[in-house]
């Protein structure tokens, strides 16, 4: 029996990270729901729309590096940095931040060289992402003692909760093309 398959968006950044086949049974169950694959991009593609305003893209490519490291999915993180690394020289105090949250964690965010906005935008990344209260004081009046307004506050934790959604997505696709 062939199934036929449906096309999927022309960008498909959910199976780019997980490297499933464009054709297969993998790709013909994803056909199938066609509707999911497609909501999926175009909520990447309006999370990282560069003309939306707000969080910056480096801050937005940033957060989701880091939400998809502290996801264990090495992968994604990769690809998110590599984005944020596309931006040029814009975005090198980001990726210094970066670097030094994933070696070190919450800590790093007292490292002198860190911009407070991106600090508490990485922070509040990884109280979201792991559920751990920061000891201080909540990720969330940090975001806004760093000036996020509630707009911003809540598409970083739109950005976060989708990187999050995203990596699973990749593990169940993954794990469905080893089993195919």
């Amino acid at each position: 029996m062939t199934t036929e398959v449906k096309p999927t968006p022309a960008h498909d950044d959910t199976a780019r990270l997980a490297g499933i086949a464009s054709t297969g049974s993998v790709a013909a169950l994803r056909a199938a729901r066609a509707d999911a694959t497609r909501y999926t991009q175009g909520s990447f593609d309006a999370l990282f729309d560069p003309s939306t305003t707000g969080l910056s893209l480096d801050e937005r490519f940033a957060a989701a590096s880091y939400a998809a490291a502290l996801s264990a999915a090495p992968e994604a993180a990769f690809a998110y940095r590599e984005r944020l690394l596309a931006l040029g020289s814009s975005a090198e105090s980001a990726i210094a931040a970066l670097e030094g949250f994933i070696a070190e964690g919450v800590t790093h965010a007292s490292a002198a060289d860190i911009d407070a906005r991106l600090a508490a935008i990485l922070k509040h990344t990884h109280a979201l992402t792991t559920l751990t209260p920061t000891p201080e004081q909540s990720a969330l009046l940090r975001v806004k003692q760093a000036a996020l307004s509630t707009p911003e506050i809540v598409a970083l934790s739109q950005l976060v909760a989708f990187v999050t959604y995203q990596v699973r997505v990749v593990a169940a696709l993954r794990a469905l093309e080893a089993s195919a």
